[in-house]
């Protein structure tokens, strides 16, 4: 009911349900196709300023509030933001590597912040494949032993992995690891340009046979699991299927229900979009959401987007779905196409419980 309905009023009417903070552009990885230009200038927002954009936001009733970066958990004063947070009232998601959460630190984040998720990301179902992309020796064996220490914990968690040609013959092998985790695992894609024009993250882009077969796989484990829930609320995921007779269908939320918001205040429709609306050390969220002509722009290429797109299945950079922000930014606006077919999204949930992973 929240994506078949409550979502999509949301959407029609315009409502700010979540915001998408970029906490810093530090990390403690080293990602071959991480988009971030870490070297982009800018004052950061200092601690009061986000506590009062936090009580905008309350003011406005939002309710999911996402922790993201570069590694969000990299900010000098990330445990006092998740406190705020919390105090606040938000429904707070952490979108992280994982890295830093040893046993002691994700106590704290369960104390301090109790988020309803954590999202980790997951490159490979080995330490060989998974090192190779984080270009960090270990940090799929801390991964794992992290997981394990979180599921002890009770924290809610997700895993979630960017398709690319170093991962796309493991794809039965990380579903099969994230069953023995008893956490989700969903994929996302595809692989983009850097924010600072750099292509090189293109040369990993998986194979259309390797988007092929993770549509086969995800389509099977449906089929068996038909128990398995759908996404959380506030969760990502692809739009509902496009009608061939929508008049104003959206294709995605940008401009309609969430914001999005770098470390030095720039506020953006979405990660991908990249219109300025608005900068939060001279504006109120509530003055840049209600006046900022960006959102309406948004709004309504997700609009004619959808419209483009009905009945049809897109294509992005062999991905089977379609960013018009990321398309904005490469260059084109003009979705690519194939045969006539319903977009779904590419996720399944592994285990309908947590429990522990076993060796051998």
């Amino acid at each position: 009911m929240y994506h078949t309905i409550l979502r999509k009023r949301i959407r029609d009417k315009g409502l700010l349900h979540g915001a998408m903070l970029e906490l810093t552009y530090r990390c403690n990885l080293d990602c071959f196709f991480c988009y971030n230009d870490k070297n982009v200038p800018g004052e950061p927002l200092a601690f009061e300023e986000y506590v009062r954009l936090f009580e905008d936001l309350a003011r406005l009733q939002v309710l999911f509030l996402t922790f993201t970066g570069g590694e969000p958990m990299a900010h000098p004063r990330f445990f006092d933001l998740g406190i705020a947070a919390r105090e606040h009232g938000f429904a707070v998601r952490l979108r992280t590597n994982g890295h830093a959460l040893r046993p002691s630190v994700a106590a704290r984040v369960k104390a301090d912040i109790d988020p309803v998720l954590i999202e980790m990301s997951l490159h490979g179902a080995c330490a060989e494949t998974h090192d190779r992309q984080t270009r960090t020796p270990g940090s799929f064996a801390r991964l794992l032993d992290n997981i394990q220490g979180m599921n002890a914990l009770g924290l809610h968690m997700n895993l979630v992995s960017t398709l690319t040609a170093w991962n796309e013959t493991e794809l039965e092998a990380m579903f099969e690891l994230a069953d023995r985790l008893g956490v989700r695992l969903r994929f996302q894609g595809p692989v983009g340009p850097r924010d600072d024009g750099d292509t090189s993250p293109m040369c990993i882009q998986p194979s259309a046979a390797g988007w092929a077969r993770l549509r086969e796989i995800t389509t099977q484990r449906r089929a068996e699991r038909p128990e398995a829930p759908t996404l959380n609320p506030g969760e990502d995921c692809a739009p509902p299927a496009i009608q061939s007779d929508a008049a104003d269908q959206h294709h995605c939320g940008a401009g309609s229900e969430e914001i999005h918001v770098d470390p030095f205040g720039n506020v953006f429709p979405c990660l991908h979009l990249r219109w300025p609306a608005g900068n939060l050390h001279r504006q109120s969220i509530a003055e840049i959401w209600n006046h900022a002509p960006v959102f309406a722009r948004a709004r309504q290429l997700s609009i004619d987007t959808a419209r483009r797109l009905a009945g049809k299945q897109p294509t992005q950079f062999g991905a089977p779905l379609f960013c018009p922000g990321l398309a904005l930014t490469c260059g084109s606006d003009t979705p690519t196409t194939t045969r006539t077919q319903t977009v779904q999204p590419l996720f399944f949930k592994a285990k309908t419980r947590r429990g522990s992973i076993r060796s051998g």
